[in-house]
């Protein structure tokens, strides 16, 4: 297993160092898919303001469409404390994307990719071997012996642009909310289908929204309703200690999303939204920032709120079936100071889930961004948590006419967990991690090229309170991902 670490150490080191944003990556895409002018997602997506290209036949604007390739290729690698087990994976994939012009405000979108498990250990579980938990998603979870090509449609959609800051399109897309979002850091993300509206009615303004039906989740090769893909993942336990067992147990019928994001001149920021799940949940985000110049530096300030409540399913149903128990309601408060000096960003976190309840959205759907969350693990599941941690990141200078370059990045957070099992869904003991990431972008003749890669180190912060065997894949490891995209 050493191995594999010491190769990655050597690609890391051998990596060529090239220049950066000073501002802190997106939380949601720690694995930011390389940008291509035809990609923009549903949320950051520029409406032109007059198509003056625009096709003069349905013919015209098919053939005048343009097509995207990208390939990745990743790497993952886990050591777990002592005589537990160890992992190791190498997967490739490729995707080739089409959008049509413009017709009238019509357009046509389809994506379609594959993915292969090149070399890997036994991922599967086996007797006294639990099933590996991050080199399996690089694949697909539910079969994790089969090592043949995987392949599937993952956008496929029609956009009406009836005027310039108005977009409907329905179909199979890719959206990215705090909530419900792409979880960008395996081979491939997550597609949502259904209708999806964005309209900025002002420069300041955007709201966005929709109805959706189905999913394709990362780590599963195929299409799934919502009501069907909760509890693909694992499901843990329910609150009187019992293993959870509501796949299949879920009624709802589809969620609506709805999001203002609003900015009051070029200090003030905020952002709503609003998640309903008939049957289900109902969940409010709100996330507000300031940011405060100063000569040695900006200051910024945000916060985030979370409010949920389960919906009343079928209460006859045992509550292993359940995924929230009728009444079950969580909040959520988290905080960040940050201060971004020349190309240096240094940010202090804090978050604090109550014991109103636990925190859960359907890990199929995405994967929460509380700012102490840090890539490799999640507080969606937990309640009556206390979470500190900090991050430094360092940005290679900007230089004209060269893309964003290397971003070095170290992260640190402790995570204060209860122990009943009704405020705990996956029995994660109190644990400290520390991540520690390269992110390069490439130029020259390797433009489109960008190398990432992550070593996260997980420690049980008291040994004593839980049992070394149900710590595998949670606590006492270190991981390594190498993730290289190229997009052309």
């Amino acid at each position: 297993m050493s191995r594999w670490f010491l190769l990655g150490a050597a690609l890391l080191a051998g990596a060529r160092l090239s220049v950066a944003q000073s501002a802190p990556p997106d939380p949601l895409l720690t694995h930011p898919a390389p940008a291509a002018p035809a990609a923009a997602t549903a949320s950051n997506r520029k409406f032109p303001e007059a198509d003056s290209a625009a096709a003069r036949t349905p013919g015209e604007a098919l053939r005048r469409g343009e097509f995207n390739a990208h390939a990745r290729t990743i790497f993952m690698a886990t050591r777990n404390r002592g005589a537990a087990a160890d992992y190791y994976a190498l997967g490739a994939g490729a995707g080739l994307r089409y959008e049509s012009r413009a017709w009238h405000g019509l357009q046509v979108g389809v994506e379609g990719f594959f993915l292969k498990n090149l070399f890997s250990s036994a991922l599967a579980a086996a007797p006294g071997r639990p099933a590996s938990r991050y080199e399996l998603s690089l694949f697909d979870q539910e079969h994790p012996h089969h090592r043949e090509i995987l392949h599937q449609v993952e956008e496929l959609w029609v956009r009406w642009q009836p005027r310039p800051g108005l977009q409907l399109t329905y179909g199979r897309q890719r959206l990215d909310t705090p909530l419900l979002n792409s979880q960008d850091s395996r081979l491939s993300p997550n597609f949502v289908q259904g209708l999806w509206l964005v309209a900025r009615p002002g420069p300041a303004t955007t709201v966005q929204g929709g109805w959706l039906t189905h999913v394709a989740p990362r780590s599963l090769d195929r299409w799934y309703s919502l009501r069907e893909s909760i509890g693909r993942y694992s499901m843990g336990l329910a609150p009187d200690s019992s293993r959870a067992d509501y796949l299949s147990h879920v009624s709802t019928r589809g969620l609506a999303v709805l999001g203002l994001r609003h900015t009051w001149g070029q200090r003030v920021s905020g952002q709503a939204w609003q998640y309903f799940a008939d049957h289900l949940l109902t969940t409010t985000w709100l996330e507000g920032s300031v940011a405060l110049p100063r000569k040695a530096g900006t200051w910024t300030a945000s916060t985030q709120l979370l409010w949920q409540h389960g919906l009343a399913g079928r209460r006859e149903q045992p509550v292993s079936q359940q995924y929230l128990v009728p009444g079950e309601q969580a909040r959520a408060l988290s905080g960040r100071l940050a201060c971004q000096q020349g190309a240096w960003h240094y940010a202090a976190h804090y978050t604090r889930l109550t014991a109103h309840g636990r925190f859960l959205f359907p890990r199929e759907w995405g994967r929460e961004p509380f700012y102490t969350t840090l890539p490799r693990e999640r507080l969606e599941g937990a309640g009556n948590v206390h979470a500190v941690g900090g991050r430094v990141a360092w940005q290679h200078p900007a230089r004209p006419l060269h893309p964003p370059g290397p971003r070095l990045e170290a992260g640190y957070g402790y995570y204060n967990l209860s122990r009943q099992a009704g405020l705990n869904k996956y029995s994660l003991p109190d644990f400290h991690q520390l991540n520690l990431s390269l992110t390069q972008t490439f130029a020259g003749p390797a433009q489109g090229l960008r190398l990432r890669t992550l070593y996260a180190a997980k420690w049980g912060a008291d040994r004593s309170a839980y049992l070394p065997a149900h710590a595998v894949n949670k606590v006492d490891l270190h991981h390594l991902t190498l993730a290289l995209d190229y997009a052309f």
